[in-house]
């Protein structure tokens, strides 16, 4: 990790024992000065230029206020090495006041040149030889700050860019930051406070924002761009930055070495000048110096420091594929191409002019523009239609561009073509999987845009690429037969249609009843119930059923029986652990107690089904249900002659009709819903009166013996 908010070298100003954690940050607007670089008869602005070449044209002048009242010199110099200092002609100067010199300088990168310094000096008597003999005299010193300056300015970009990001308000995305934060990261290299993104939207922002100096984190290609001093001084600058009051490699070895050898070039403290350093921030062919002290004009006089880039071999930015795998459609109208392993290609501009070159079928090539994209974690490619809708193979493509003036190739990657007609069922793909999900195979991943399930407009359903040709499709529970899936892609190409068969259902449990057994409860009451019928069930009555499994099918004692009647909704299960009895693979008995399982209310056609991994079988007749009624006392007149006779208990509405004699002839009906205790029956014929039950008018009973 690598402080942002360091001091140069040439802050001799300050005690060698100050720590880099109390040097002021960086945030005061310094002057402009406009450069512009041309090499080999091209010229680019300095926002472009990552690294100078020796015979490089360098074009500096100072974009000062119309209305500056303070005389700056500019002064240019040109550096080779800590231990070797440049000659005088390696120096220049603009008195940035006069006419001449608001037009600037024309500076040619002399062989040998490892580093560009910019002065900015308050205009004295004698101040360019000063400044002169100062470089001159500790060209280490200077050397070392030329370094110290163009790796602090492009760390400073790269968090530049991170705010920028997490500032910008976007109204109606409160997901915003937890989305693009972990590309931003991976983008530009940044620490990021995972805690932050658990916050409430409103507070993720000014929590990413805290503690700032701290947020990059070492970059290799950042560093070897603005590397390019060798030699014993150097080797004890990094020495040094491993040792304890280095920081042990903490810190970036530029700001630690910083902080150690700060006390050596106290020497260029003068009576005349103090040295401040200046970050730069590029915007085309502006330079705007920012500061982190403010500028003296009285005695010792501050002299504003600034670096240009490195003179050295140029460094290609080792671009690589983010996403591994990665598939890629050739006629969206939108490709994002995600990129990692150079901030700086997000952060500056020195990566400019960037394309996709695809290779064509007919052997020729085609550029389709890329402008990187740090919130999206890429570069986006716009086709705008100009690959064949007809392309039948996958085609390659390479990322191409200019980094400065050099033109470069990173990685390559395979379009995938969009085909119509081709997604169909995975093979063994089964479309009652308990998931819900469908496999679908024979298209292009990456050209899927939208799946749905139903015809034109139907509900679009969630997605998943497993492979280049192989996706699942979540249906939930929406795997009807006849239904269609429905699987969209670039615009121009038609829909496939899957159409489902239906997801095969599972055989139904074959069973029959062998076996049944009733048993009634003793009757206590002076007047017994008897029922003429084997069909009846007494509510109170407790029913066994012997079922045999039909052939081929066994009962695994995961079955269960659902015992249901027909007079009402009323319904209840058996399992082994209630009620179920599995005697052996192919017999199992069921105890029904009707009363205590389907209620008071359940009456009618009694009957059993044997359900089998949630699939239920045929219903199997076990009977008629017939709730009873209580008969307390059969009371006749002694008067023969006397026809009738009272009947009396409780729920007598359970009776449907009494009569004298087995044919039911003048026989009394009950009312329907008869709340009483107590009836008129006709006179019994000998010792029992015959009855039929309102549950189950086709069948009778007796009163009596």
């Amino acid at each position: 990790m690598r402080r942002l908010f360091l001091s140069a070298a040439l802050l001799a100003s300050l005690p060698s024992s100050v720590g880099a954690a109390e040097v002021a940050p960086f945030d005061l607007a310094g002057p402009v000065l406009r450069v512009m670089v041309t090499h080999d008869g091209q010229t680019l602005p300095i926002d472009q230029v990552p690294q100078l070449a020796a015979g490089d044209t360098i074009a500096v002048r100072a974009d000062l206020p119309k209305d500056q009242s303070a005389h700056y010199l500019l002064v240019t110099a040109f550096l080779r090495g800590s231990t070797n200092p440049p000659p005088d002609k390696w120096f220049s100067q603009s008195e940035t006041w006069s006419k001449k010199g608001r037009k600037g300088v024309s500076l040619v990168v002399p062989e040998g040149a490892q580093q560009v310094m910019l002065f900015l000096a308050p205009e004295t008597g004698g101040d360019f030889p000063t400044l002169r003999n100062a470089v001159q005299g500790k060209p280490g010193a200077f050397v070392r700050a030329a370094q110290d300056l163009a790796q602090a300015s492009l760390d400073r970009r790269r968090l530049d860019t991170f705010l920028v990001a997490v500032r910008k308000p976007i109204a109606g995305d409160p997901d915003r930051l937890e989305r693009i934060t972990p590309l931003l990261a991976r983008s530009l290299q940044i620490k990021v406070n995972a805690d932050c993104l658990t916050k409430s939207p409103e507070l993720q922002a000014s929590c990413l924002l805290q503690n700032q100096d701290s947020l990059v984190l070492n970059d290799g290609h950042t560093n070897a761009i603005t590397d390019a001093l060798s030699g014993p001084g150097v080797d004890l600058a990094l020495q040094l930055s491993a040792t304890p009051q280095g920081g042990l490699g903490y810190y970036s070895p530029y700001i630690a070495a910083v902080r150690d050898i700060i006390g050596l070039f106290g020497s260029i403290h003068t009576a005349k000048y103090q040295y401040i350093p200046a970050l730069a921030t590029l915007d085309g062919d502006a330079m705007r110096m920012v500061l982190n002290a403010a500028p003296s004009f009285h005695n010792p006089k501050s002299v504003l420091v600034a670096a240009l880039p490195i003179v050295a071999p140029v460094r290609i930015p080792p671009l690589e594929i983010a996403e591994p795998d990665l598939s890629v459609c050739a006629q969206a109208d939108e490709i994002l191409l995600p990129i990692a392993g150079a901030p700086l290609v997000y952060a500056t501009h020195y990566a400019h002019d960037l394309s996709l070159r695809v290779a064509m079928p007919d052997g020729g090539a085609l550029d389709l523009p890329a402008v990187p994209d740090v919130e999206r974690g890429g570069l986006v490619v716009k086709t705008g239609g100009k690959i064949p809708m007809d392309l039948k193979a996958p085609i390659k493509a390479t990322i191409h561009g200019l980094w400065g003036f050099q033109p470069f190739d990173g990685p390559g990657i395979r379009l995938q073509p969009a085909r119509a007609g081709t997604w169909r069922l995975a093979s063994g793909a089964d479309p009652a999987r308990r998931d819900g999900n469908v496999e679908l195979v024979g298209g292009a991943a990456a050209c899927v845009t939208r799946v749905e399930i139903g015809d034109d407009n139907g509900r679009v359903v969630n997605w998943k690429r497993l492979a280049p040709d192989r996706i699942t499709v979540a249906l939930g529970d929406d795997r009807r037969a006849g239904a269609a899936i429905v699987v969209r892609g670039p615009a121009g190409f038609d829909p496939d249609k899957i159409v489902m068969a239906g997801a095969p259902q599972p055989a139904r449990f074959s069973a029959t009843v062998i076996a049944r057994h009733l048993e009634r409860p003793p009757q206590t009451t002076p007047v017994p119930i008897l029922l003429d019928g084997n069909d009846q069930v007494p509510a109170d009555a407790t029913l066994r059923i012997s079922l045999r499994a039909a052939d081929g099918m066994r009962f695994t004692s995961h079955e269960t029986v659902e015992i249901s009647a027909g007079g009402s909704d009323a319904s209840a299960l058996l399992t082994v652990a209630k009620g179920l009895t599995i005697a052996d693979p192919r017999v199992a008995i069921a105890t029904i107690q009707p009363a205590a399982m389907l209620g008071s209310s359940a009456f009618g056609p009694l009957r059993a089904r044997v359900v089998h991994d949630g699939v239920p079988g045929d219903w199997l007749p076990i009977g008629t249900l017939v709730r009873l009624p209580t008969i307390q006392q059969l009371r006749c007149p002694e008067d023969q002659a006397a026809p009738a006779c009272e009947l009396s208990g409780e729920n007598l509405f359970l009776i449907g009709s009494v009569s004298a004699t087995p044919g039911f002839e003048n026989a009394a009906s009950v009312p329907d819903g008869y709340p009483g205790n107590a009836i008129q029956v006709p006179r019994p014929a000998g010792k029992s009166l015959y009855v039929r039950w309102h549950d189950d008018p086709a069948s009778t009973g007796r009163l009596g013996q």
